[in-house]
């Protein structure tokens, strides 16, 4: 057995062994598909997050009492990278 083909098998059993044997091991279109949605998804939580954070930034002193969060609270949370 090539090594080609131990990866191949090594990934889902090659799709119910299923491999031919080409390069990676055969066609795998539905799992980079799905790794495209996933990375998608996260970006746009992120955004999402940013976005939320940035609005929270500007609000004013009285909008910020309003909706029962400090002003101090508000800047720090303000302040926290997308990623986080």
């Amino acid at each position: 057995m090539s090594t080609i083909d131990t990866i191949c098998l090594s990934r889902s059993e090659a799709k119910s062994a299923g491999c031919t044997g080409a390069l990676l091991g055969g066609d795998y279109s539905e799992e980079r598909e799905s790794l495209l949605t996933r990375l998608w998804r996260l970006y746009c939580t992120l955004a999402a997050k940013r976005r939320g954070r940035l609005a929270l930034g500007e609000l004013s002193e009285w909008q910020l009492k309003d909706i029962g969060v400090c002003e101090k609270d508000a800047r720090q949370e303000s302040s926290v990278p997308f990623w986080r």
